[in-house]
């Protein structure tokens, strides 16, 4: 009888405490994955560093006959536009928070005449990335920022006598460091 009634004062607190405990499980994975979620470059403290225009507008763009929800674009007109942005806002004594810049952008379908543009990413004041596109043309970059303070992106029109069209960028996601391993806890009540 007192074996019974010890195991009954063990078990049922157990039964009564897991199901407040799947809740709890939940949420910190919830909060892990947010954690780890990309954040848009632009939310950086960014400024206009070219000649020519830089706007930040969300629009629906036709590349390649897909569309891209665009975020910014750099008309380089005839010739050039950049956007830098300093992600580690406190200086160098900063942490590192960010490990990735992944881009993607590309011209207009329906800019046919246009010549082509170079896309040069600078690290830092230093040249890492040149991608050269044209019309209906795109590219994804993916460039390690872990030790990174400021990112600069240039678009230059190849000619000197013909207008160069818009770069619609339709990504611009920094990545956050993960100096530890991340476990996700899925419960289940089955």
């Amino acid at each position: 009888m007192l074996k019974k009634k010890l195991i009954s004062s063990v078990v049922l607190p157990i039964a009564v405490m897991l199901p407040a405990l799947f809740p709890l499980g939940e949420a910190t994975a919830q909060k892990q994955e947010k954690r780890m979620r990309p954040i848009s470059l632009l939310k950086a403290r960014c400024v206009n560093s070219g000649i020519g225009s830089t706007r930040m507008e969300k629009r629906n763009v036709s590349i390649g006959k897909a569309v891209y929800n665009s975020k910014f674009y750099l008309g380089p007109g005839y010739r050039s536009a950049a956007l830098t942005c300093n992600i580690k806002p406190d200086g160098d004594r900063a942490q590192n928070v960010f490990q990735t810049l992944n881009l993607g952008f590309g011209m207009r379908d329906n800019n046919v005449n246009s010549p082509s543009v170079q896309v040069q990413l600078y690290l830092d004041g230093r040249p890492t990335e040149t991608v050269t596109i044209g019309p209906t043309r795109m590219a994804n970059v993916s460039v390690d920022v872990n030790n990174v303070s400021n990112i600069a992106i240039e678009a230059t029109c190849s000619s000197s006598t013909q207008y160069c069209s818009r770069v619609y960028f339709y990504d611009a996601d920094l990545l956050r460091n993960n100096p530890t391993t991340v476990t996700y806890l899925h419960f289940s009540n089955e």
